[in-house]
């Protein structure tokens, strides 16, 4: 499975439908892991889109991950890579207008080897 489809059966499962139809959205979760433009570019434009809207916006994946403190995220909630699992509770703080900035910075949190 990838990302997108385990956070919309992770959704599915606590009752929310999910839609590709730009205007039926309550909220709009965007995932991408690609860093490499014209993707990384293409990503932006959605999200600048979706902010528009005035609707919560959730971003997720290697883009907001790589680049944490972007002011791209600003007024947005954010899952990083190893939080996914937690997209249920991001999306219901974004409907309640709370944003939310989930990330796991990986070497500070293994375990050491003594």
């Amino acid at each position: 499975f990838s990302d997108g489809e385990y956070m919309a059966g992770q959704l599915a499962a606590q009752g929310y439908g999910v839609t590709e139809e730009w205007d039926a959205a309550d909220a709009y979760i965007l995932n991408s892991c690609t860093v490499k433009n014209p993707s990384e570019a293409h990503f932006h434009t959605l999200v600048g889109a979706a902010k528009a809207t005035g609707k919560p916006v959730i971003v997720a994946g290697c883009v907001p991950q790589g680049d944490q403190k972007s002011s791209a995220w600003d007024g947005l909630s954010v899952i990083g890579v190893q939080q996914i699992d937690r997209v249920v509770e991001v999306v219901e703080e974004a409907l309640r207008g709370s944003t939310v900035h989930l990330f796991r910075n990986t070497k500070k949190d293994r375990p050491g080897l003594d």
